[in-house]
């Protein structure tokens, strides 16, 4: 009778029981993510000798480099093409069409002489193109930090000549680049006048990278990514400064289609936790909006690191200044920007400097090294969440109590059901011995 009464109360209970495991199941279980089928390639569909990796054939030994990153989804298509043509630029289209294609007019992209470049880079089917912009990384400028304050100066007479990133030679990046891990390196050294000495033992580099899926970098400073989105890692390494206390900026510049109700902002995000990035609590984001929805995105996190190997020991801090209007002119002249937007008037054009350093670290000459990281993408940035571990802790020390409460409640529920259940028992039991009773009485 034990037995049946215990199953009894088990199966009355269960309903509840089913309901708190739901709930603590769906605190624990997280999303599924979200990944593309995604694929890199060199200059796609060049056959001119402009294209050929050795030797280049122009005047100053650059390389002609573009590189399509092609993200393709279920029922669209997000394309990353990357390019040191006329300026390190990365153009960002997303269509509709899980089959658009990247085309290329490489005759007109290198060999226009009297002709615009406009028009040369397209995408088919063309009415399938919902979303485009391009960041262009434009100049790197030079000063001297006599007073150690890191202050930007805001008059560039007080700079030194910025370099120019249209007037660099650049490596071949197919050399660098591994098609299945989706990384490579441009690298280069100017060739303005009285300048290319300093780069003798040096380079500026932007090494690139696309995912698949949806995680966080495995270096510092440790920035999450998707396969929405393409990451790439700045760094000036051994240029020869022209200061005793040199520092450098550089001038990123956001265009893109000015439709009626899009926006271009400039935000900072504070964060609770600072595991990911010891000491660093702070996002940026320049986002392109377009009534309530995000269409792109630039994210980085404040901070620059001075030594190849990333640690907390060596970050410094990377200081965003504010966004500027620039004009038209200021766009390189045969960056693949102006090969693909046909109407530059009609571009919201945005800029702004991200300066490297803080007082008191030396400045570039300790280390004549600097990195920074940042990442270019389509739709909504991710957005900072807690790790596992911290969300371990936190479960530790208020979800436990929480669990304990939940089955806690069942328990009472269920000796409270057995409570009543053997109550009743009893009264029934003393009915029939009294009944009993009074029949033998009677």
């Amino acid at each position: 009778m034990a037995a049946s009464r215990q199953a009894r109360r088990v199966y009355e209970c269960w309903p509840m029981f089913s309901l708190a495991l739901f709930v603590f199941t769906s605190l624990v279980v997280g999303n599924e993510t979200f990944s593309r089928q995604v694929s890199m390639h060199y200059n796609p569909g060049c056959n001119i000798t402009e294209c050929q990796s050795f030797p280049p054939s122009n005047n100053n030994d650059t390389h002609n480099n573009l590189v399509h990153v092609l993200a393709r989804g279920h029922r669209d298509s997000l394309h990353y093409v990357w390019s040191t043509i006329g300026a390190p630029t990365v153009l960002v289209v997303h269509t509709t069409s899980k089959d658009s294609e990247l085309r290329v007019d490489w005759e007109r992209l290198l060999r226009a002489t009297n002709r615009s470049i406009s028009g040369a880079i397209t995408f088919e089917p063309s009415n399938a193109v919902d979303f485009s912009m391009a960041v262009i990384f434009n100049k790197i400028w030079e000063y001297e930090d006599l007073h150690d304050k890191s202050e930007l100066p805001e008059d560039e007479a007080e700079m030194f000549e910025p370099y120019d990133l249209a007037k660099m030679r650049w490596d071949d990046f197919n050399m660098t680049m591994n098609a299945t891990g989706l990384t490579g390196n441009f690298t280069g050294a100017t060739t303005q006048p009285d300048m290319e000495s300093l780069f003798q033992n040096g380079s500026i580099s932007f090494k690139i990278h696309a995912f698949k899926t949806d995680d966080r970098s495995t270096d510092l400073p440790h920035l999450q990514y998707t396969s929405n989105q393409t990451q790439f890692d700045f760094t000036i390494d051994s240029v020869e400064p022209r200061g005793n206390m040199s520092r450098y900026a550089m001038e990123v510049m956001l265009i893109t289609e000015d439709k009626r109700g899009t926006h271009v902002d400039l935000k900072k995000l504070q964060s609770i936790d600072d595991e990911y990035t010891p000491g660093v609590f702070e996002l940026f984001e320049l986002t392109t909006t377009h009534g309530a929805q995000t269409d792109s995105y630039v994210q980085w996190k404040p901070v620059c690191y001075t030594k190849h190997t990333r640690s907390m020991a060596v970050a410094t801090p990377a200081k965003t200044h504010k966004l500027k209007e620039p004009d038209t002119a200021s766009i390189p002249g045969d960056t693949i920007a102006r090969a693909y937007f046909t109407n530059l008037d009609r571009l919201q054009r945005k800029a702004l400097n991200v300066s490297f350093g803080l007082t008191g670290d030396g400045t570039y000459v300790a280390s004549n090294f600097t990195s920074w990281t940042a990442s270019v993408g389509y739709g909504e940035p991710p957005a900072e969440t807690l790790s596992l571990l911290i969300i371990v802790v936190i479960s530790t020390g208020l979800g436990i109590p929480v669990v304990i409460i939940m089955f806690g409640g069942v328990f009472i529920c269920c000796r409270r059901k057995d409570g009543e259940k053997g109550e009743k028992e009893m009264k029934d039991e003393y009915t029939r011995v009294n009944g009993s009773e009074a029949d033998v009485i009677n």
